[in-house]
């Protein structure tokens, strides 16, 4: 909506004024703007876009791991199998939910990694030579789309993976022509594939040098340690959610079904008689965020991934000689490998040390469960190589009964376990008990050992025939049809497994609660323009919670993103310690003491809506309604306003130096060598400067003084504003050119501009950052570089 609505305004949406006392926003990525599926924002309605948009990448995911799927070499049965695994697992549904940009990214891994096996092949004279150049194309334009969604964790981990698989076929492919010491053949692939990074980099620069430039200043640098970053991995019990994905709950599940009444009964309140305080009225009970720890990838993949390994294994014992090379040279090898250390990252070993340090700016990411992704497509390739022992006389007839034995004979195990407990649920009800409070956290969703029986009997009964299920494809597989009727099963045994379990997780609401407007909005609109607002939380009850303001285009000092300017965390922290960094989000007043400081005077907070009475000097009851109120800060600072030179105190730290100056009186600037000392400073008296345009990439503001001094306008300082300056008349016109000025950091976190002789100047802020013209012109080059290799390719291969 942003972007749709400065784009109308005839802006490019570089900065955005609502978050954070402003932010950048294009640069930060996670809009995906660029994207090129992101035009279904612009041709819909965005009711209606986020739905196709995701449906349009879950048909892409399993279409490239389909191609990927091919490109190994699988049957077409079989890469359909690997094509529903990767778009259906439960990483990709949960993500789908919450994290547009995240599913717009990972579908491209299947793609860069089939580009990345022909031009190895090709390079090493394996391959079809003559479709080099197509590949190079396409791998370049994936990952270039990969670069422009916007999530460059996941371009980091994706070139990881890439570098690896290319290293390892590279290796092993190759290794005759390294005993041969064919150097000139063996440096085509390196060659060819570092032509793809670049050229892919090149098309998403645009994004990517932009982001790269903010990501030198964001707040998450050396922010964590390893220990702290292993601790936001999964713990170890979550390990069952690749059988049970529902077993810790799940908060888009508001009730379950009664075994013992046959009623559905709605969570209310716990086994202490209170709100489940990991998600109100649903049935997570909190070992780790739901959307965070989707992991479940189907039972019949897993079981497929098995049979591949067990079929590498005794195909590679079976041999007398050769049996490392013709481990090695198995595709699937480097799948099993990657998917030991995914699941080692996930978990937050030890091995994660690797990662952090052995990789640059990795200590910036908070996610080692997002290796998930790599995992999903590790198991759905290795599942792949599993259902061709499916086909017509693959199948070990041991293998086949033991695959028959594990669905059939543990499916009805578990079905007839759970029929037992139910009958006899007053006999092994204490042992349940014991059980259910021994579960750490079980407590805080359910009233009872027997509703936490009754819901768990529930993912119990859908694993149990799931099971059997993976029993009748088996079976299925060790008779002769006349068509493939196993791939044909184990397809829509997939199909119904990932359905069942992400139904419903993905909630539709009716959008006409977009055009729904509270009272206290329609308030703020005509009273806060111009103005910013917060809220103040002594009890955490983030009342019209960060970022919701920005729907209706209220300015916020608060907000949340994946990027934040460390300036302004530091800013924020000076106020009160902001303790939901780890959560990518500046927090709204909690401190009463936070109300009294003159920085948030200084940022332009008008407004502070809370649930509280406050009775101090400084605020005014100014609405009321709806549960809330709103106080009016009688002390908030001017947006812009100017102030003698006089008052400027260099200082070596911002947070030290509020306690001694008053930043409304005073103009904090970074200590360098030659500015004056503090024994220099006077304390000023600001005015008010008038904000003749205010638009989301410039402001232009009328300053008159009487002798040298600063304007300062409270709006977060970046790098790439600009300001301009030229004097005028009473009247406002203009009495010579504009001339481009430093501008400067001030009191932390602002924006300031010397204007050295008395007079009246209009003076022109303007967001024009030098790495946005860098990044489109190289973006612009890659195209180019691209479209008239492939005209050259066309005119010699048809021509």
């Amino acid at each position: 909506q942003f972007t749709r609505e400065s784009i109308a305004a005839g802006e490019i949406p570089l900065w955005s004024p609502n978050l954070f006392a402003g932010s950048p926003f294009l640069a930060n990525g996670q809009n995906s703007t660029y994207y090129p599926f992101s035009i279904l924002f612009w041709l819909l309605p965005l009711a209606k876009a986020y739905g196709w948009f995701t449906l349009s990448q879950l048909w892409l995911a399993g279409a490239l791991a389909y191609l990927f799927a091919r490109v190994l070499g699988l049957r077409r049965g079989s890469a359909f199998l690997v094509g529903l695994v990767y778009q259906g697992n439960g990483f990709m549904l949960v993500s789908a939910a919450v994290f547009p940009m995240i599913i717009a990214a990972v579908v491209w891994l299947p793609l860069l990694l089939a580009a990345v096996e022909r031009l190895v092949q090709a390079g090493l004279g394996q391959g079809r030579p003559g479709l080099t150049f197509p590949w190079l194309v396409t791998g370049a334009i994936g990952l270039g789309c990969l670069t422009l969604a916007g999530h460059p964790e996941i371009l980091y981990y994706t070139l990881l993976v890439m570098a690896a698989y290319a290293g390892w076929r590279w290796l092993i492919l190759g290794w005759s022509l390294w005993r041969e010491r064919a150097w000139g053949r063996l440096i085509q692939p390196p060659a060819w594939l570092l032509a793809l990074v670049v050229l892919g980099l090149m098309l998403g620069a645009i994004q990517f040098i932009p982001f790269y430039e903010v990501g030198q200043v964001n707040f998450r640098e050396g922010a964590n340690s390893l220990a702290e970053i292993r601790g936001w991995g999964f713990p170890e019990r979550r390990i069952l959610t690749l059988l049970l994905p529902d077993f810790f709950g799940n908060p888009s599940h508001h009730s379950y079904y009664d075994l013992f009444s046959g009623d559905r009964v709605p969570f209310t309140t716990n086994l202490a008689g209170q709100v489940n305080p990991h998600g109100a009225f649903s049935s997570n009970w909190g070992i780790k965020n739901y959307v965070e720890g989707g992991i479940y990838l189907g039972i019949l993949p897993l079981l497929l991934a098995g049979l591949a390994l067990w079929q590498m294994a005794v195909g590679t014992l079976a041999r007398r000689t050769g049996r490392l090379t013709h481990l090695l040279t198995h595709p699937g090898s480097f799948f099993t490998l990657l998917s030991f250390f995914s699941l080692a990252f996930i978990f937050g070993t030890p091995l994660y040390a690797i990662l952090y340090y052995g990789l640059p700016f990795i200590n910036q990411l908070h996610s080692p469960f997002r290796w998930v992704f790599p995992l999903s497509l590790c198991v759905a390739v290795l599942a792949g190589y599993g259902a061709e022992q499916l086909a017509e006389g693959g199948l070990n007839k041991r293998l086949g009964a033991l695959g028959m034995a594990i669905g059939l004979g543990g499916g009805a195990l578990l079905l007839v376990g759970l029929l037992l407990t139910w009958l006899l649920f007053d006999a092994v009800e204490p042992t349940l008990t014991r059980l259910f409070l021994g579960l750490a956290q079980a407590q805080d969703a359910f009233p009872s050992a027997a509703a936490f029986f009754s819901y768990q009997a529930s993912n119990g009964l859908i694993l149990g025939l799931v099971l059997l299920g993976c029993g009748v494809v088996f079976w299925a597989a060790r008779r002769h049809w006349r068509w493939p009727v196993p791939h044909l099963l184990a397809a829509a045994l997939v199909i119904a497994d990932l359905a069942i379990i992400g139904h419903g997780f993905n909630a539709a609401t009716d959008p006409a609660l977009l055009d729904f407007k509270p009272e206290m909005v329609s308030w703020l609109e005509e009273n806060a323009n111009g103005w910013r607002i917060t809220s103040f939380d002594p009890k955490g009850a983030k009342r019209f919670n960060a970022n919701a303001g920005w729907l209706y285009g209220l300015e916020d000092i608060r907000g949340y993103d994946s990027v934040i300017l460390r300036q302004y965390t530091d800013y924020m922290g000076a106020i009160e310690p902001q303790n939901e960094l780890l959560f990518n989000r500046i927090q709204g007043l909690a401190d009463w003491n936070a109300i009294n400081s003159p920085l948030v005077d200084l940022l332009g907070v008008k407004y502070i809506i809370t649930q509280e009475t406050l009775e101090l000097p400084k605020l005014a009851l100014a609405w009321e309604g709806e549960g809330v109120r709103i106080y009016e800060n009688l002390a908030v600072m001017p947006r812009a306003y100017t102030i003698a030179r006089t008052a400027t105190a260099p200082v070596a730290d911002f947070q030290e130096a509020v306690a001694q100056y008053d930043p409304r009186q005073y103009v904090l600037v970074e200590a360098t060598a030659g500015t004056a000392t503090a024994t220099d400073v006077q304390s000023g008296q600001p005015q008010p400067a008038e904000v003749l345009a205010r638009g989301n990439i410039e402001l232009i503001a009328l300053a008159e003084i009487a002798e040298p001094s600063w304007l300062i306008l409270n709006d977060t300082y970046a790098p790439g504003w600009r300001v301009f300056v030229r004097p005028v008349d009473t009247a406002g016109e203009p009495l010579a050119d504009e001339q481009e000025l430093p501008i400067t950091l001030v009191n932390g976190n602002f924006r300031g501009v010397q204007l050295n002789d008395s007079g009246r100047y209009e003076v022109r802020f303007r967001y024009s950052p030098t790495s946005f013209l860098v990044g489109g012109l190289t973006s612009l080059m890659g195209a180019v570089i691209l479209l008239l290799g492939m005209i050259v390719w066309l005119w010699r291969r048809f021509f």
